[in-house]
């Protein structure tokens, strides 16, 4: 099987996921090798990549950072990011 699903980890980091969103759950991709954010509510239930090599609390803000009740703040902060990189000429 190529996606495992991530119920129980040594950090409940699975369990902190669902805390965010009930929907929420962890897969590892083996083909890949990541860890994907997946949400049960959606029809495709792939969210994101969590782009860290172990679960930590680092995907648990990541997972809060990327919400959908967040889209708008999100594009907002990557528009401001974006428009701080200078470009040399």
């Amino acid at each position: 099987m190529e996606l495992v699903r991530i119920e129980n980890d040594v950090c409940d980091i699975a369990w902190r996921i669902r805390e965010v969103d009930p929907d929420y759950y962890i897969v590892y991709n083996r083909r890949l090798d990541r860890f994907e954010l997946h949400d049960a509510a959606c029809r495709d239930t792939f969210a994101c990549v969590l782009p860290y090599d172990r679960l930590d609390e680092r995907s648990v803000r990541h997972a809060r950072r990327t919400r959908v009740e967040r889209l708008e703040r999100l594009l907002e902060e990557l528009e401001r990011e974006n428009g701080e990189i200078s470009i040399p000429v």
